[in-house]
């Protein structure tokens, strides 16, 4: 496991959360577009407001990491802050 060298556990914790915060974003970002869809702006607005507070989870969890990661990981947090823009402008 290449990945694992060199990084304490903690650091792959952290890395593995952030990670997390990406998938479950863009997970609630698709549960968003399906629900606006469908006509259920609520909702759709409701899972908008969970991505945001995903990413903002996943920026604080990468502060802890190396800057190498940290930079990676903030470039990701903010494309994805743009998408959740432009689905929340898709709703109108």
């Amino acid at each position: 496991m290449p990945r694992w060298l060199g990084l304490g556990s903690q650091a792959h914790v952290r890395k593995d959360f952030v990670e997390a915060d990406l998938d479950t974003a863009f997970a609630l970002l698709y549960a968003a577009e399906i629900q606006g869809g469908s006509g259920d702006r609520t909702n759709a607005l409701r899972a908008i407001e969970e991505a945001e507070k995903a990413i903002g989870d996943g920026e604080q969890r990468s502060a802890g990491l190396k800057d190498c990661d940290r930079e990676r990981f903030l470039l990701q947090l903010q494309r994805t802050r743009g998408v959740i823009d432009g689905v929340r402008s898709t709703l109108g």
